[in-house]
């Protein structure tokens, strides 16, 4: 008999029973892909996540300071490095939901860095207090970490997700009634002045925007109708959202992310998806937040409505039309330390 360690975490807010649980297995070498999936479905989380040594070469390129390197500085002001610096990958990531693997996801990505700088895994700053950027391999490709600590402590967790990408647009208005519908809405509820498109960064999702916070609530899922809608349109899940909020101040807009097709009748935080989000509202020009030094910072809602809530930060490099990079961050929460016998 096998025993593995795992951590169990609250992901995107900073008091346990909030935010997204997250399950991470830190030293999962030995597990085949067969048992990580029953592992993940023994978990029964939306997704949980298995760190191995890196697969692919040891060093890769990209933008930042170098995975032993720490700044004082916010990473997103960072510009002390050398673009042939190489960078050292720490580790590999695979993602599972309970029904299968996934390539790139958010809320995964932040707690399991979490998890790891917990576990000692990450390079401190000098003093104990500030970032440091690594970088790790995930179904996606080679993509940075930035880790910010204070007296030794993670306190926040910042992710560089994917090419922003916007996809197909739904302008057929029985396509759109079909949608609101699968949603337990009216087409009238629907935000026109938005459209409805898969956007992506990294996990492609069926953005909804809804009118009004009340609509968004009220949301009753016809799970098999929906599956068939967003997974024809090659999408994991679907996100209504709408840019009334329940905090005033940096909260831009609060979304839902319903995929009954994995498994996951609703994600309280899904990093992925609001990290797809933000890069489709500073597109249309509807993230009502002025841009500062090339690019845009702002908070997403969600969880709320099912008793979990999560805040997830968001910094958007680009402009309307032209976005360049997506950045998703937040802090997380250790709930559980447990051991599983294979």
């Amino acid at each position: 008999m096998r025993t593995y360690r795992f951590l169990q975490l609250d992901v995107f807010t900073d008091r346990a029973f909030g935010g997204n649980a997250l399950a991470v297995f830190p030293e999962a070498e030995g597990l085949s892909t067969e048992e990580m999936l029953q592992i993940s479905r023994e978990m029964n989380l939306s997704e949980t996540v298995f760190v191995l040594k890196p697969e692919g070469a040891s060093e890769a390129r990209s933008e930042g300071t170098t995975g032993s390197e720490t700044s004082k500085k916010e990473p997103s002001t960072a510009k002390d490095h050398t673009e042939s610096e190489p960078q050292r990958v720490l580790r590999r990531l695979r993602i599972f939901t309970p029904t299968r693997e996934i390539p790139f996801a958010g809320h995964p990505v932040v707690g399991t860095w979490n998890a790891l700088a917990r576990e000692g895994v990450v390079p401190l700053p000098e003093t104990g207090t500030g970032w440091t950027r690594i970088f790790h391999e995930i179904g996606i490709g080679v993509l940075p970490v930035d880790i910010e600590f204070k007296d030794k402590q993670p306190v926040q967790v910042v992710m560089t997700q994917g090419k922003p990408a916007l996809g197909t647009v739904i302008e057929d208005s029985h396509e759109q009634a079909d949608i609101a519908r699968a949603i337990g809405l009216a087409r009238e509820d629907l935000d026109e002045s938005l459209p409805i498109q898969v956007i992506s960064t990294g996990l492609n999702f069926l953005a909804v925007p809804i009118r009004a916070l009340s609509d968004l609530r009220n949301c009753r899922v016809n799970s098999s109708l929906l599956t068939e809608i967003y997974t024809n349109l090659e999408a994991t899940g679907c996100c209504p959202f709408t840019r009334e909020t329940i905090e005033v101040g940096a909260s831009r807009a609060h979304l839902r992310m319903f995929a009954p097709g994995d498994n996951i009748p609703e994600d309280p935080a899904t990093g992925s998806a609001a990290g797809a989000l933000g890069a489709y509202l500073v597109h249309y020009g509807a993230s009502g937040v002025e841009p500062v030094d090339g690019g845009f910072s702002f908070v997403l809602e969600q969880g709320d409505f099912i008793n979990r809530p999560s805040r997830i930060n968001l910094e958007v490099k680009g402009t309307a039309g032209a976005v360049e990079q997506v950045r998703v961050g937040g802090p997380s929460v250790l709930v559980i330390r447990g051991e599983l016998f294979v």
